[in-house]
């Protein structure tokens, strides 16, 4: 009988051994958080709290007979933890189609969903079919697409007319104007999935320093960002975070607002003169959208190397609110009413006599002394 279980640290051994069947191409990102994955089996204890208390990925195993076929690992997309991405869904090759790698999926949506996350997203190469079948199975639909490039060893910067004080390191005011630019770059249907908050623009002080030194300590803070301010109107048009998942690994991503997009050129040659002068000779990966235009044409302008092409999945959640159902009861009600009223029709032809004939009758009708007609 196939169980799934938490992950432990008895599994590490089959564990690393089941990632490296991954055929298909995978995202870079996925590709970084193989280390954390396999770290996952000491903080095992995660799975038994809330999961927006989890420290790093949740990772779940299928066995059969103590023997590993199949894991699922999750992680957190941002800091409001309503958004988890799969990073890793893999199947043993021998074990494939008996219906794993989809219970592995059910499981984490109905674990998770259960505790109040909407969105769930993941990337998957678009050359790989079973994979978008068995998602789309599961309730998964097209979000967007997303380009890799990565910059080639051999990159020669080009001659740049971009003066050295256009950018500058982003500080730690700078957090609600990053948050307001990525918020306006990306669609409404994107940006509703994603649910960023400003705490995930969070930005480390930083010194200035020769640039050996303020190499070192970027490496150190895994994070940074360079960003050109418009003081005039206060606010950031464009910026680029840079993440270090290791040492001599980068991951570039440009924001670039949609009324600037002429600054997406601007941008992306600064980065890379920089990165290139720094002596980041370790892979670089820029990840671009498929909504940024202007990017993607000014990276592929600057001579980068396309990895691949995928496309990011959704799977969301709609729950509705129950509202108390209070049972009409039907009363007799009395309305204070009074004699109702009686419509006379106008009688035409009877002549003056006929009218005040009429007039007589209601008035008798109604409680009035006739009498009184002549009063």
């Amino acid at each position: 009988m196939i169980k799934i279980q938490p992950f432990l640290a008895v599994d590490s051994t089959q564990v690393r051994a089941l990632l490296r069947h991954q055929s298909e191409p995978v995202p870079y990102e996925t590709f970084c958080q193989e280390d954390r994955v396999l770290g996952s089996g000491l903080t095992f204890w995660q799975h038994w709290i809330p999961c927006g208390w989890h420290l790093g990925p949740s990772v779940y195993v299928a066995k059969e007979d103590g023997v590993v076929l199949g894991l699922i690992s999750l992680d957190s997309h941002g800091k409001s933890h309503n958004c988890w991405r799969i990073d890793h869904l893999v199947v043993h090759p021998k074990h494939r189609g008996r219906g794993i790698g989809q219970e592995l999926v059910r499981f984490a949506l109905a674990y998770f969903g259960s505790q109040g996350i909407a969105h769930f997203i993941t990337e998957v190469s678009d050359q790989n079919s079973a994979a978008l079948r068995l998602l789309g199975t599961c309730g998964f639909r097209r979000c967007t697409r997303v380009d890799y490039y990565q910059v080639p060893v051999n990159f020669d910067e080009r001659d740049s007319e971009i003066p050295a004080d256009s950018f500058r390191l982003g500080v730690p005011s700078d957090k609600e104007m990053l948050f307001n630019l990525s918020s306006d770059r990306l669609p409404t249907d994107v940006r509703r999935i994603f649910d960023y908050v400003e705490n995930d623009y969070e930005v480390a002080e930083l010194k200035l320093e020769s640039l050996d030194k303020l190499h070192k300590r970027l490496l150190r803070t895994r994070r940074w960002y360079w960003v050109k301010e418009d003081k005039e109107r206060g606010v950031i048009p464009c910026a680029a975070q840079v993440t270090a998942h290791r040492e001599g690994d980068y991951h570039v991503e440009f924001m670039v607002h949609p009324g600037w997009g002429h600054l997406s050129t601007e941008v992306v040659d600064f980065v890379l003169s920089y990165m290139k002068r720094a002596g980041m000779k370790g892979m670089v990966v820029v990840k671009v959208y498929e909504f940024q235009k202007d990017v993607r044409e000014a990276v592929e302008n600057s001579g980068l190397e396309r990895m691949g092409s995928f496309l990011m999945l959704a799977r969301e959640h709609w729950q509705r609110a129950k509202k108390e159902k209070k049972a009409i009861k039907l009363q007799d009600v009395t309305l204070p009413l009074g004699r109702p009223a009686v419509n006379i029709p106008f009688v035409l032809g009877g002549g003056e006599g006929t009218n005040l004939l009429m007039d007589v009758e209601y008035r008798r009708m109604e409680g009035f002394d006739p009498r009184d007609q002549d009063a």
